[in-house]
């Protein structure tokens, strides 16, 4: 705060900006004033908040104002508006520009799609080359001239509508799809090109993307074209800040100053395969470097990416490493799928033998084969022959540390501070100096680092793609032990699998598909991948010697052996997985499953933090009253409690097995203010001896995606907490492989009891965890506010697909 501040004046103007729709708490915070967005200002579900529209509107207005004051140009002419280089501040060069327009032409082609929906149109520069080879062609776009002049001059097969990105199935794009004749089943290719680098952050990338995707027709493609990436923003800064002023003995601070202050949306492909898991549609990613002539900043630091529905199967490429060009066109040739790998891309990397995507495509003219970009290392190309081999599952693209650099959170600094100003001016008051708290978790972040160790969270994702790697092989050894091929349902009945486990034999056929481990012609099941039973005995026998080192107790993963084993019992109902999980009624093994390992810790460690943090504003006269679902073995349970020593507390442990609470009462015994009790999640919560509006917080872990209406769950426990009470839950956020062959057999619906998500989204798919996603737009609908999500986007955890959320019932 200013010096001649009162702390009065500082209190009156921490109430004022507290009262704002937009800021969620304020609070001093030394000298400055720390404010917190609201998650309805900043959200992009259910509907984009008013701070994200915002940023968008400011684009809105930008490309408005370029495209309304372009030279006129004959009809089909291309216009090149905007398109100016980031070093000198010319436009590029015409030939450079045409280059670039064949080039994503080629890639939107090569998919040979029919009816296409393309989001950010611009002036026309793709439409204008598409058209002849289409069937039908909507462009939408913010900047209203542009639609204005492409309208003017459309034939009856193409329509135009100004629309937003997220607006890709809007009321007014459907009826634009509809008068341009497309199919009831929708567009073939969604094109999204030159566009991204506009959003305002990844959650919006996310809801894009998501959306796209479910718009597609079955086997149609989204090609999301000219992407900023990442891990090269601090290249192109620095690249840029050099052509200024080459001084080495600054140069790097400049270029770190230059990136921070990016005012566009850079991202990576692993962000990009882990927004499309949200579709909840099987999809294949290849990522494709900018093959260009020239050597500027779009052919150096951008790439395009192609995501297909796809269920269909291809033999996975043998990898090869990189000899030279001498020896590609031989490798190409030699017959089997092969992947060229560890190319340098000689625009970006030193190292010798390096070559330009474009030089990698004039090597390749009239062969099949596809130049790709590394998906962890852009400064590494690689070749894939055939073409058709190039897509790989958005899981393994996904399996990675993501990056990106989102524009949103500077936005919202300038535009919060300029709210607590004009506030301050209003009322007579000094105006203040404003940070924003755009991560709410970022002190539970930190808490749940330290309880892991950097190598194990650097390596764990490698052990758990084994974990899945065995599973897999389990699934294919035990149909094909059962010679099961055919339907979906002649599988099950091949495997004599029990009525409530069938759900768990769809899932395992849509892995192995997903995996090109068995074929599917969109009806029946075949040509099972041959697993031998010797092969996958040492592929259950390396579980143990990866497991050591990492962290997992041997009771675990000796679990994990005895499931894959188990595996044709399990189905057929005759051996119960708790016999396995509880051996002689011991809980270490689930213990070793919810806490004994570094995914849990990290998880755990979290949510002991945000609880903690939450109890540091004591409900007055009372003790802080927390009821914990589905508690178990109290993995989640011990972190918390701990973290809450000396807190006074009214703490009900709850869980639908007498089992456990029983365990939990001789092993918490002592603990003040605990109480035990049953609760079931799906059954009316303040009938279960709880009130209405009388928690601060409501706690579960591994749980909540048991519901069978996640809806109405949520809504239920909203409905327990006091305004500004805190719900926090760790769930998965992905399948799991392993899961399916082991954990999941819990989830299946016991006599009397109708199966989770049976009563929601999930119905009738077979899905038992939410997406990222979906758990967000869950969250909204049920009235809370999303706080966030851990771990970060770019944490080498986040793969793994277990996150902590955090959401609060509002205050008003």
């Amino acid at each position: 705060m200013s010096p001649e501040q009162t702390a009065e004046q500082t209190a009156e103007l921490i109430a004022l900006l507290a009262d704002h729709p937009w800021i969620a708490s304020a609070v001093q915070d030394g000298p400055r004033v720390r404010v917190r967005p609201t998650r309805a200002a900043t959200a992009m579900r259910p509907s984009p908040g008013p701070l994200v529209l915002e940023h968008l509107e400011h684009w809105g207005e930008v490309y408005d104002f370029t495209y309304s004051t372009g030279a006129a140009r004959p009809v089909g002419e291309p216009d090149f508006s905007g398109w100016r280089s980031s070093e000198t501040g010319e436009p590029f060069p015409v030939e450079h520009m045409t280059d670039w327009v064949e080039r994503t032409v080629d890639l939107v082609l090569a998919a040979r799609p029919r009816w296409v929906l393309e989001l950010g149109c611009g002036t026309g520069l793709l439409a204008h080359r598409l058209r002849p080879h289409l069937a039908g062609y909507v462009g939408t776009d913010v900047a209203q001239s542009a639609v204005d002049r492409l309208a003017a001059e459309a034939d009856p097969s193409c329509a135009y509508v100004r629309a937003a990105a997220h607006e890709v199935a809007s009321p007014g794009v459907l009826a634009a799809l509809a008068r341009a004749g497309f199919p009831a089943e929708g567009p073939d290719c969604v094109l999204v090109n030159s566009v991204t680098q506009h959003f305002p952050h990844v959650e919006y990338l996310a809801a894009v993307v998501v959306d796209a995707l479910r718009l597609l027709a079955p086997g149609g493609s989204l090609v999301i074209g000219d992407v900023r990436h990442a891990g090269l923003l601090e290249a192109h800064c620095r690249r840029v800040e050099a052509a200024v002023d080459p001084d080495p003995a600054t140069l790097d601070e400049r270029a770190r100053s230059r990136a921070e202050r990016d005012d566009e949306l850079n991202f990576d492909p692993a962000t990009l395969a882990a927004a499309a898991a949200g579709a909840g549609r099987p999809v294949r990613v290849s990522v494709h470097p900018k093959a260009l002539r020239a050597d500027t900043e779009l052919t150096r630091y951008r790439f395009d990416a192609v995501l297909r529905v796809d269920t269909s199967t291809t033999a996975r490429p043998v990898d090869v490493p990189w000899s030279g060009t001498a020896d590609l066109v031989g490798a190409v040739d030699a017959g089997p799928p092969v992947r060229v790998t560890g190319i340098p891309n000689r625009l970006l990397s030193p190292a010798p033998g390096g070559v330009t995507a474009r030089e990698l495509r004039d090597a390749l003219v009239g062969r099949d084969a596809a130049v790709l970009l590394d998906v962890r290392d852009p400064a590494l190309l690689e070749v894939v022959a055939p073409a058709s081999a190039a897509p790989a599952p958005a899981a393994l693209v996904a399996a990675g540390p993501a990056r990106a650099h989102e524009p949103f959170t500077a936005f919202l600094a300038r535009r919060l501070g300029e709210v607590a100003r004009v506030a301050a001016r209003r009322n007579g008051l000094p105006a203040p100096v404003v940070t924003v708290d755009a991560d709410p978790l970022a002190d539970a972040a930190r808490a749940a680092d330290a309880a892991i160790g950097a190598d194990d969270a650097r390596r764990l994702p490698a052990f758990l793609r084994d974990l899945d790697r065995v599973a897999l092989l389990a699934m294919a050894a035990t149909l094909g032990q059962a010679g099961a091929e055919g339907t979906a349902e002649e599988v099950a009945d091949a495997l004599r699998a029990a009525p409530r486990h069938r759900w768990i034999v769809r899932r395992w056929l849509a892995a192995l598909v997903e995996e090109g481990m068995v074929a599917h012609d969109g009806r029946t099941y075949r040509d099972v991948l041959a697993v031998s039973r010797a092969e996958l005995e040492d592929a259950v026998r390396d579980i143990d010697r990866a497991r050591r080192g990492m962290g997992y107790p041997p009771e675990l993963t000796r679990f994990f052996q005895s499931a894959t084993r188990y595996l044709p019992e399990l189905l057929r109902d005759e051996v119960a997985l708790q016999s396995l999980l509880f051996a002689d009624g011991e809980t270490g093994t689930a213990e070793g499953a919810y806490r004994d390992n570094p995914v849990n810790r990290y998880a755990n460690a979290a949510v002991a933090h945000l609880v903690r943090a939450h109890a540091d504003t004591p409900p007055a006269g009372r003790p802080l009253r927390v009821l914990e679902v589905g508690a178990g073995v109290g993995g989640t349970t011990a972190d918390v409690l701990a973290a809450l020593a000396g807190v006074p507390l009214d703490y009900l442990f709850t869980d639908v097995s007498r089992f456990f609470l029983l365990d939990a009462e001789e092993r918490f015994a002592g603990v003040d203010g605990l109480r035990f009790g049953t609760f079931d999640i799906d059954d009316d919560p303040t009938g279960q001896g709880v009130g209405a509006g009388e928690l601060d917080v409501v706690l579960g872990a591994n749980v909540l995606h048991n519901a069978r209406d996640l809806g109405a769950t949520l809504r239920g426990l909203r409905d327990l907490l006091v305004p500004g009470g805190l719900l926090v839950f760790v769930d998965t956020t992905r399948e799991i492989r392993q899961l399916l062959t082991s954990m999941q057999f819990l989830m299946s619906a016991r006599a009397g009891r109708e199966p989770a998500g049976s009563g929601d989204f999930r119905a009738g798919t077979d899905r038992i965890f939410p997406t990222e996603a979906e758990w967000t737009t869950e969250l909204l609908v049920a009235g809370f506010e999303p706080v966030g999500c851990l771990p970060p986007p770019d944490h080498a955890l986040r793969p793994i697909g277990v996150q902590v959320f955090a959401a609060v019932r509002p205050s008003s």
